[in-house]
Formats: structure tokens, C-alpha cells, sequence
């Protein structure tokens, strides 16, 4: 076991924990939760805060899009690329995903109201990580209505490898900016001429920003060197372009969902991918922003965020129908809203902890059986070592 640091600066970057990418996913996953806490008396500010909380997906995407291209490109010459990386993923993902799903598509027809269940002949579509192309036919609002970026992450995982592979190494990050400018060009274009919507807003081909530059960083990263004192303006630059992206959408006014679906994700992907940045550029280091992404409750539910993530739609969901039973009075209390937000978010959290160490700990212990077999001993790049 490698403990020492120059041993651990030795291994590829995607083997090396960087605890601010955990504290990284835990601000997604928080944001997240606040979008979905149904928090109605909060005052109207609040509440509008909260409502932002749907750009977590979008760091999410970032974040993904970093580590599984990260991955890729560490094991590319590795004689068990397709084998290594489908297996591990498979591993991490699948045994939560689809026991889950078979409970609830078995369960909650009995306990869930007919209104937020899926569409009966559209639950097939869960099964193969497609429920994202359901916004194609009539959307609504649902038990597993969150299951939407699942689906596009799926749909990336499977066929990214196979693009990493296949390109010149050189080529690599041209192409992802190019793929990028192509989405982002593509879908103004049908907003502006066809209007807003929600398969714009599902749609693969049409939300695959967050993923794209965060490939991008994972190739920055590996083959520049990049100066350290640019890491604090990458992270001023995140602050600025996240809250630039708040303030054009409260400008917007009518145009809102035009603003937000041509250019606002865009914007967020941009932002999100230089936090990504900074956490990776500044690992080790000791400033109020690093000591804020790897605080111990942000690195928890940042550990536990893919549980918290499958599961806390249907905890909120079936805690507010045990609330309405509580006397209207309470109802009409801020102070019951602030404890019935964080017993669902604490029942979130204890629901996805008692998984991962009960349930999911079990299939991630096969992971080492599928570990890349490296055809000469693996070095890390000049970058990844000034990371160090």
C-alpha cells in the first residue's frame, strides 16, 4: 500500500483521492436536495435560492465527465480497457440502481398515488437507462422523475470509451471542444427558432455541456502545465460566472427559459468545470476554499451522494404524505418547515449510508478483481505530479 507522498504523486491522477472532489459532489448533492425540499414557507428569497438547486445536475455532469475521461485516458493502454471499465462501473452503479428500481416498480404502485408513478409503457424505459427520452412524449412530474441524468450518464458511459480509444491522443481535446461548440451552437439554434422545452432540457445530445468540459478538464490537466497561482482566479471565476448565470436568468424576464436552454447551461458547465479545476489544481494546499471543500460533512455526502441522489425523492415524497396527517396548524409554522427539511434530508443521508455500507460495500469489494492490468508499470504525467 502506497502511503507516502511522493509515491502517491507517482500514481495516474484518477487513482488518487482528492478529498475536494468529494466535497465538490457533496455541494451537488446538497443543491439538489434544497431543489426537491418542497420548503413552503421559507421566506420568498429562500425559496428562490432553493430553486436554483437544479444546477447541481449540471456540476454533477462536470464532475463526471472529469473522472470518467480521467480514467479512460489513465487505462488506455491497458490490455483490460472495455473489461476494467465496464466491470467497475457496473460494480458502482448497477447493484444500487436496478434493486431499487425493481422495488419500486414492484412496491409503489400500492403506496405511491397513480398521479407519481411513471407511465406504465414507458417503465421499460428505466431498465435500459432511456427514461431521459420519455420528455420526447408528454413530461410529467413523478416518483422517479430525477432519474433523467442517470440516463444521460449512462448513455455517455457507454459510448465515450470507445472514443477515447479510437482518437489521436493530440486530437482529444480539440474534439471535445468542438463537440462542445457544436451543442452549444445546435441547441441555440433550435431555442431561438423553435422556442424552449422540456426535450431540450432531458435530451442527451442537447445537455451533454457539463460532461464535455469536464472530459476537457481531465485532458487539461494530464498534458498542461497549468501555473497554481491561476487556481484561486479559476475559483473566483466559477463564483462569477455561476451568479453571472443567476442574474441573466432573474433579468431575462419572459425570455427566461430561452436564456437558461441556449446559452444558460453552457454558462453553468463553464463555471462548474474551473471549480473542478481549482479542487484539483489546489489539492493539498491549505486555504478557506479547500478547507471548505473538504470539511467532513461536505466529504460525507459527498461519499454518500450517488445513495442520497437515487433515494431522496421518494423519502421527501412519502414524508410529505405523513406530514399532511400533522395538524394544519403546523402546516402553517416556518418552524415546521425547517424540521420537517432536515429530517428528510437526514433521513436521505441515513438511507443512503446504511445502503452504501450494508449493500453496496459488497459489490465494491469485486472491484479490485477487475483492476487495470497496465502493460508497463504506470507514470504519472508532469502535470499530475505538480498537482502533488
Amino acid at each position: 500500500m502506497l502511503t507516502d507522498g511522493n509515491s502517491a504523486a507517482a500514481l495516474p491522477l484518477s487513482q488518487r483521492k482528492l478529498p475536494a472532489l468529494d466535497g465538490v459532489r457533496g455541494l451537488a448533492v446538497l443543491a439538489v436536495m434544497f431543489t426537491h425540499a418542497e420548503a413552503s414557507r421559507f421566506p420568498h428569497l429562500l425559496r428562490d435560492a432553493f430553486g436554483y438547486g437544479w444546477i447541481g445536475v449540471d456540476l454533477f455532469f462536470v464532475l463526471s465527465g472529469f473522472l470518467i475521461t480521467g480514467i479512460l485516458v489513465d487505462t488506455r493502454e491497458c490490455a483490460n480497457y472495455f473489461r476494467s471499465f465496464y466491470a467497475r462501473r457496473f460494480l458502482r452503479i448497477f447493484p444500487l440502481y436496478y434493486g431499487f428500481l425493481v422495488i419500486a416498480m414492484l412496491a409503489f404502485p400500492y403506496v405511491v398515488a397513480p398521479g407519481y408513478m411513471p407511465v406504465r409503457a414507458e417503465r421499460w424505459l428505466y431498465f435500459a437507462y432511456l427514461m431521459n427520452w420519455t420528455a420526447l412524449a408528454p413530461w410529467h412530474h413523478h416518483i422517479l422523475k430525477h432519474f433523467w441524468s442517470l440516463g444521460i450518464e449512462e448513455q455517455f458511459y457507454l459510448v465515450w470509451p470507445l472514443v477515447v480509444l479510437l482518437v489521436n491522443r493530440r486530437r482529444l481535446l480539440p474534439l471535445v471542444l468542438a463537440l462542445e461548440a457544436v451543442v452549444l451552437t445546435g441547441r441555440s439554434w433550435w431555442v431561438y427558432h423553435h422556442g424552449p422545452g422540456v426535450a431540450v432540457q432531458f435530451a442527451t445530445i442537447t445537455r451533454m455541456d457539463g460532461l464535455l468540459l469536464g472530459a476537457a478538464c481531465a485532458l487539461i490537466v494530464r498534458w498542461f502545465q497549468i501555473p497554481r497561482r491561476l487556481a484561486v482566479a479559476l475559483f473566483w471565476c466559477s463564483i462569477l460566472l455561476v451568479s453571472g448565470y443567476m442574474v441573466g436568468f432573474r433579468l431575462s424576464g419572459a425570455y427566461r427559459q430561452v436564456f437558461k436552454q441556449s446559452t444558460g447551461y453552457a454558462i453553468l458547465a463553464i463555471g462548474f468545470a474551473a471549480l473542478v479545476l481549482y479542487a484539483v489544481l489546489t489539492d493539498g494546499e491549505r486555504s478557506w476554499q479547500q478547507d471548505s471543500l473538504c470539511s467532513r460533512p461536505l466529504v460525507l455526502l459527498g461519499k454518500y451522494s450517488y445513495g442520497i441522489y437515487v433515494l431522496h425523492v421518494p423519502i421527501f415524497y412519502f414524508l410529505n404524505r405523513l406530514a399532511r396527517h400533522l395538524p394544519q396548524a403546523m402546516h402553517e409554522s416556518l418552524w415546521f418547515d425547517c424540521v420537517l427539511v432536515a429530517v428528510k434530508f437526514a433521513l436521505a443521508f441515513g438511507a443512503a449510508s446504511l445502503s452504501y455500507n450494508l449493500y453496496e460495500k459488497r459489490f465494491l469489494a469485486l472491484k479490485d478483481r477487475f483492476a487495470p492490468i497496465y502493460r508497463e508499470a504506470p507514470v504519472a504525467t508532469a502535470s499530475a505530479a505538480a498537482l502533488a
